[in-house]
């Protein structure tokens, strides 16, 4: 029957089976994510700040004071300060890190659902995105009245909501197409696990660009660098916010071209493996 219930959605027009036509769906089930994701808990959604604050502080100790790693001014012409230019990074990474990890646990813990009634593969992840979504805009919330605190405010600050949309967009879908791919190969989340670490440590987070090296023994370090897309787009983020300049048009389009793809790649593994996923959970 479930089959069956799958065979009809795959004959419907691409807009009646799109994430925007279960947008209500995704919601409903973003908001029952947030209302239970601290249950039960003293301090509730201060947890929110309490995971990317405590993060902040321990690299801070590590590399700010101990290997005295040099941030670059402020914006404002300000010294910089490394906890601050940590923490505009940290808030992105967390949520495209967090996002990456719930998406298959959440469309795995809703496999009893998805087996009664036909709900698509994307939605679980997808809701699992926006409940992250809306745990980062408090962190984020915090890192703008911490850069006004410093007096480091500027008109760049209105394109980063175009910059949310691409990242939201390039997130969710990588998110949502390892979790249907999970399904199929379990192997795969603790792939994830260690491609994540090592993303971390390949994008610039805890040290400036600068310090990346052209080559190295004949690699070429900084091209392999250039190429993650988690560096455009938190290098991106900290020119708007923290150094308060524009990013180049290339890197717009760099970010746009990378979002577009993660789209792609997502039809493409709903098409082929997502709409029959109840039948595997």
């Amino acid at each position: 029957m479930n089959t069956l219930l799958n065979t009809r959605a795959a004959r419907r027009g691409p807009g009646q089976n799109s994430p925007w036509a279960y947008r209500h769906l995704i919601l409903n089930f973003a908001r029952r994510d947030l209302k239970a994701r601290f249950k039960g808990t003293v301090l509730g959604w201060l947890w929110a700040l309490a995971v990317p604050i405590t993060t902040v502080i321990i690299y801070t100790v590590v590399f700010g004071l101990v290997f005295r790693a040099t941030p670059p001014p402020m914006g404002n012409g300000d010294t910089g300060h490394y906890a601050v230019w940590l923490l505009v990074a940290i808030v992105p990474w967390a949520f495209f890190l967090n996002s990456v990890n719930t998406g298959p646990v959440a469309l795995l813990g809703n496999g009893p659902l998805l087996q009664k009634v036909y709900i698509p593969a994307f939605v679980p992840p997808f809701a699992s995105t926006v409940a992250v979504m809306v745990q980062s805009a408090i962190e984020l919330g915090v890192v703008i009245v911490v850069l006004m605190m410093f007096a480091n405010v500027s008109w760049t600050y209105l394109l980063l909501p175009f910059l949310i949309v691409l990242f939201v967009v390039f997130t969710g879908c990588v998110a949502t197409a390892l979790a249907i791919l999970n399904v199929y190969a379990r192997d795969l989340s603790q792939l994830v696990a260690v491609v994540l670490q090592l993303l971390f440590f390949v994008t610039p987070i805890l040290y400036p660009e600068d310090l990346i090296p052209q080559e190295w023994n004949g690699i070429p370090v900084a091209a392999i660098f250039d190429a993650n897309p988690l560096a455009a787009y938190i290098g991106a983020f900290r020119d708007l916010v923290y150094g308060l300049t524009v990013p180049s048009p290339a890197v717009w389009l760099y970010m746009l071209a990378w979002a577009a793809a993660a789209v792609g790649a997502l039809f493409l593994v709903y098409r082929r493996w997502g709409l029959d996923v109840s039948e595997s959970i």
